[in-house]
């Protein structure tokens, strides 16, 4: 992975994006640190059922945000074009009319779900002990859907900015108020639509706090009046697109859940999003690499679209140097682990669960580099078209495996559907994104040896020996990293870095 696409690397990985990085990962630690001791304790006080019920209630809280047609990320990508190309005087209006729209979706979105709450709680399969109080619980939700789509547009604004400083210190009180807000609501109930409640507030408060940190980045009024046509039209046609990824991707990566309750029973769904919420925890790395690179990749690209092949090597690297040691981890101590901390039963059901979870996880993680580049480029069209292409099979695979193996298959399945779409994403963006075959090659190089190693652990019976294995296979990965992957600058960039941080 070393050669000519190097060379516009260094001047990426400048210290305003180590810095940048840094927030949007780190800040997203600690609610990570208290999902770990939440979950135990939820399971144990509210039970099974009703903690898969909260599975499904914090999934839909996130997919929310399908309402906003896209225009969250086309306003981070039309802010930065702008910003690169230095039209900054278009950026009041395009913020203006943005948030109009999302706003209108927001009311939209909220009488949507509040129509489909009675389906949706017959569809889950909820006991009948719990169907007032999971009712309720979706109406709630639904209340929340104009916080939560604002708050993705302010958030949006402020990427565009590269404010991630701003974002996360926003983000941190939210994703520690996800697990903690459950928490101060047991000792006075543990009904469902009470914990809910709890998620309901901390989402109203973000997006209050996000508009004042967002006026105050702009510096002016918020909303200047009615929407501008020409900029809608801008929008809706990036966003449109953006629209179909929303709902099919977040579809795809949520319906095992749907299926697995719908097939095995809500406390199978238990057994499933336990490891399923500590695997996708480690989606605050990619989630906060490509916030930051996605605005760099769409501001630089607005003016020179020759450096896609850098940046899909730079943010490959990344992605391996930053998911491959903990996707090792869990899937070395998966089940001691799971043993320790949710106990025994759940170890036996869950553990080789959370095992293929974390190596779709990984290979996902090469999929959004390739997805965010294209998408920089402005062809949201492609990667919807993509997913659209990839939902039937899922769903046909996800059933199949998921009646035949249980949650082992539904986990298969979701592994399986990753290595689909990454190698649709990569074909993909040498096609429309201008990236080299030769960086292709080489990253996929990286990809199916570090996957292979990760699976050759599965067959590994023997705890003691999967560990030790492990750490053979991590001492490896570093050498072959720093002296194989990494170019001759990357080497003396860290070595750099290091020095000055040793020095302060």
């Amino acid at each position: 992975m070393t050669g000519s696409s190097d060379a516009v690397a260094p001047r990426v990985a400048t210290s305003s994006l180590t810095r940048n990085l840094t927030y949007n990962i780190f800040g997203q630690l600690l609610p990570l640190a208290l999902a770990a001791v939440s979950i135990p304790m939820l399971i144990r006080h509210i039970g099974s059922d009703r903690f898969g019920l909260l599975t499904i209630a914090w999934m839909v809280v996130g997919y929310f945000n399908l309402f906003d047609l896209g225009l969250g990320r086309a306003l981070t990508k039309l802010l930065a074009d702008r910003i690169g190309a230095g039209r900054t005087k278009e950026v009041p209006q395009l913020v203006s009319t943005g948030l109009v729209l999302m706003i209108g979706l927001g009311i939209a979105g909220a009488v949507a779900v509040t129509i489909a709450t009675p389906a949706l709680a017959t569809i889950l399969k909820v006991p009948d002990r719990y169907m007032n109080e999971t009712r309720i619980s979706f109406y709630l939700l639904a209340l929340s859907i104009p916080s939560v789509i604002l708050t993705t547009g302010l958030r949006g604004v402020l990427e565009a900015f590269q404010r991630f400083d701003i974002t996360n210190a926003l983000r941190t009180p939210l994703g520690l108020w996800t697990f903690g807000g459950p928490l101060c609501v047991l000792p006075f109930s543990n009904r469902l639509d009470w914990i809910v409640s709890s998620l309901v507030l901390g989402r109203l408060v973000s997006a209050g706090v996000h508009w004042h940190c967002t006026a105050r980045q702009l510096g002016g009024q918020m909303i200047a009046g009615l929407p501008d046509r020409r900029l809608c039209k801008e929008l809706l046609s990036f966003g449109g697109w953006m629209t179909v990824s929303n709902i099919v991707s977040p579809l795809m990566v949520y319906m095992d859940r749907f299926f697995i309750g719908a097939l095995l029973g809500t406390s199978a769904v238990a057994f499933y999003t336990t490891p399923y919420e500590v695997v996708f925890k480690l989606n605050i790395i990619s989630e906060g690499l490509f916030g930051v690179l996605f605005p760099i990749m769409a501001s630089r690209f607005a003016v020179d679209r020759s450096q896609s092949g850098a940046m899909l090597t730079l943010g490959s690297k990344l992605i391996a140097a930053c998911l491959f040691p903990p996707v090792l981890m869990i899937v070395a101590i998966a089940q001691p682990f799971l043993g320790v901390w949710v106990g025994r039963a759940f170890a036996e059901h869950s553990a080789l669960v959370m095992q293929l979870l974390a190596i779709g996880l990984f290979i996902n993680g090469f999929s959004k580099v390739a997805f965010n580049l294209i998408q920089a480029h402005g062809r949201a069209d492609v990667t919807a078209k993509l997913h659209l292409v990839e939902l039937p099979v899922y769903v046909v695979g996800l059933v199949l495996l998921t009646k035949g193996y249980g949650i082992v298959g539904a986990a298969a399945g979701w592994a399986l559907r990753m290595l689909l779409d990454a190698a649709l994403l990569y074909w993909m963006s040498v096609r429309v994104a201008y990236a080299e075959t030769r960086a292709i090659r080489s990253i996929a190089s990286l990809a199916i040896i570090s996957i292979a190693a990760l699976g050759g652990l599965l067959p590994i019976t023997d705890p003691y020996m999967r560990v030790c294995v492990a750490v053979v296979l991590f001492v490896a990965f570093l050498y072959v990293f720093w002296s194989r992957v990494l170019s001759e600058t990357d080497r003396y960039s860290i070595k750099r870095n290091v020095q000055r941080i040793a020095a302060r």
